[in-house]
């Protein structure tokens, strides 16, 4: 039904003018809203319109609401106020749109144009004046001027209103009644968030032809100056909150890799089922000062063998116990809640943690379901109902020096078939893929195992590999074209061929990237250094961000590196003097194009750290 708001002054007739903007009846005004000032001089013509719609318009709801602390227009903190009062109370009394009629006839010339502001914004089925002959000052000449036809309204049209104020309600920007008629606003929050509002879409109109080179949509609303910011390279030490504020997308952690020193290594243990039959601790203390030393002295692919034997404490050690497994699981949830870290896709080998009375199927359910719970219980604490961190599972087929390891890649192989079969559900913790790890070199490339992991892509589960980060880039050629992998590990090597650099980018494969590891292992060079060496000697993860290769970083083993994805992060910049913080933004952007989920998740993804963006 047709709902008539007014602005009134001292000119009292001016809610009767505007009262006969439709013809009285079933298609006339269910209701009138009046606002105006806490000012005595408007008692009297408040009294008078009561009175003409007790008389007259009986069957007409009518509210009169007074601003409080409002009392002359003085100073622009009056108009203020009354704007955001104004702004309010439409969507209280009025909140269909539809039903809008707003005459801007009454009060302040302000408070006219703050009522025809508030059309534009919110819109209104129409927006009108009225014009009447001065001699109308009371009840009698009022109607003979009606009856006259000397009651004439001007009409304004209609105002569509912004679409993207349409979702705001009342019940977020309350008023408060401190006494009959009074109404006032605390803050000024509404008409900050609609300036806010503006000059993100004024931003937006400069920016619409960059909107394709940004990663995040809501990039484009920023001014200038922010975009220039973005643009500037990342501070290790001042930009450090920004970066762990972001919520980041972990495509690569291995679950045996973290808690793998105290105290966290203590928490895991003390939570043992059968504490007598946990092996003793190895001695594997990491250098100093760790994590940032290095590993680099040793024999071609020993650092890797020194840097995997600092994590002897836990993975399959340690694991078997089910309720270390436990504490393991919901202590990895935890860190990664706190870093922000909004999806993580968790490597595991559950047949490495069987024993005789637990098979690795029974393994991976107590896996899935400590991550499920985790995710149920931190969704019920946050306002949206989302899981801080959103965990699937990626089933580890590991390669090794020597031996027959073949039957243990068949039964992982195996295994997470059976998994993703078994668990479908979006919404839950489920296998997503697989990865082939472990031992890597010229004699465990790939395309050995290219019959193995047929059975992986034929039931549609997706594929990661680890090369070179070991091996050269024939084995990440191997990875890519012979196990048809759709993520790389690490691919230190990959500039060693720029032809199959370029086949990389051409087909938007990812890359998943660990700094602190890969420092760790290789000892690349920092800072100063790091912008003084040779192209060939320096972390390349900047080259290949600016060939157009889709690279993610992340942490591999938190425990071992002693850094989250937060520090991975600021070490990227380390390495690479010049990776600016819209690249910190594209990485993640990429981390979520990447992640091995379905189109309807990755867009949720994308739009939870759009939002976050656009209130940041």
């Amino acid at each position: 039904m047709p709902v008539l708001l007014c602005s009134l002054g001292t000119s009292w007739l001016v809610v009767p003018e505007a009262f006969y903007f439709l013809p009285p009846g079933p298609a006339g005004f269910s209701a009138v809203h009046v606002l105006t000032t806490a000012s005595p001089r408007i008692d009297v013509p408040v009294a008078e319109v009561k009175a003409w719609f007790a008389s007259h318009a009986r069957q007409t709801t009518l509210t009169v609401s007074r601003v409080a602390a409002f009392t002359d227009l003085l100073t622009e903190d009056d108009h203020q106020r009354f704007e955001e009062v104004l702004f309010r109370w439409i969507l209280a009394v009025a909140p269909d749109r539809a039903e809008r009629h707003l005459c801007i006839a009454g009060g302040f010339k302000t408070m006219s144009a703050s009522m025809q502001r508030a059309a534009s914004l919110f819109g209104a089925a129409e927006v009108f004046h009225v014009l009447a002959p001065e001699s109308v000052r009371d009840t009698a000449a009022f109607t003979a001027a009606l009856t006259a036809g000397e009651i004439r309204p001007i009409r304004l049209g209609a105002e569509a209103g912004w679409p993207q104020l349409a979702a705001l309600v009342s019940r977020d920007f309350p008023l408060q009644a401190p006494g009959p008629d009074l109404v006032s606003a605390p803050d000024r929050h509404l008409t900050h968030r609609i300036a806010h509002l503006q000059a993100a879409q004024q931003n937006l109109a400069k920016h619409f032809a960059e909107i394709g080179h940004l990663p995040f949509p809501s990039l484009a609303t920023r001014s200038p100056a922010q975009l220039a910011w973005l643009r500037e390279p990342v501070q290790p030490t001042g930009d450090r909150a920004w970066i762990a504020a972001l919520p980041k997308i972990e495509l690569h952690c291995h679950l045996g890799g973290y808690a793998t020193h105290d105290p966290e290594l203590a928490t895991i243990r003390a939570a043992a089922h059968h504490p007598a039959a946990l092996p003793p601790l190895a001695p594997c203390t990491p250098p100093t000062p760790w994590p940032l030393s290095t590993l680099p002295n040793l024999p071609p692919g020993s650092a890797l063998k020194a840097y995997m034997v600092l994590g002897d404490n836990n993975g399959s050690r340690l694991l078997r116990d089910p309720g270390c497994l436990r504490a393991q699981c919901e202590s990895l949830f935890a860190a990664l809640a706190v870093d922000h870290v909004a999806y993580a896709e968790i490597r595991c080998s559950p047949h490495n943690y069987t024993n005789d009375r637990r098979s690795a199927f029974h393994v991976l359910t107590e896996i899935r379901e400590h991550f499920q719970r985790c995710m149920a219980n931190s969704a019920a604490l946050r306002p949206d109902q989302q899981a801080a961190c959103h965990v699937n599972l990626i089933i580890i087929a590991t390669r090794k020096d020597g031996g027959d390891f073949r039957a243990a890649i068949h039964r992982h192989l195996m295994l997470a078939v059976t998994a993703a079969e078994h668990w479908r559900a979006q919404d839950e913790c489920r296998i997503v893929g697989v990865d082939l790890a472990g031992f890597e070199d010229v004699s465990t490339r790939a395309h050995y195992f290219r019959d193995d992991f047929k059975a992986i892509h034929r039931c549609g589960l997706a594929l990661t590999v680890h090369a070179g980060e070991n091996d050269d880039a024939e084995g990440i050629w191997s990875a890519v074209f012979d196990l048809s992998a759709m993520r790389v590990g690490h691919a230190l090597s990959l500039r060693q061929s720029p032809d199959l650099l370029r086949s990389v980018a051409n087909r938007s494969l990812a890359l998943e990237m660990c700094p602190y590891a890969n420092f760790q292992i290789k000892g690349y060079p920092l800072d100063e250094a790091a912008s003084a060496s040779a192209p060939a000697t320096r972390y390349p993860l900047l080259d290949y961000l600016r060939a157009g290769i889709r690279v993610t970083v992340n942490t591999d083993n938190l425990g071992i590196s002693a850094a989250t994805l937060t520090d991975n992060l600021l070490l990227a910049a380390r390495l690479c003097p010049g990776l600016t913080r819209l690249d910190l933004l594209h990485l993640q952007r990429h981390a979520i194009e990447a992640a091995f989920l379905t189109p309807t998740e990755r867009s949720r993804l994308l739009a939870r750290l759009d939002h976050h963006l656009a209130r940041a």
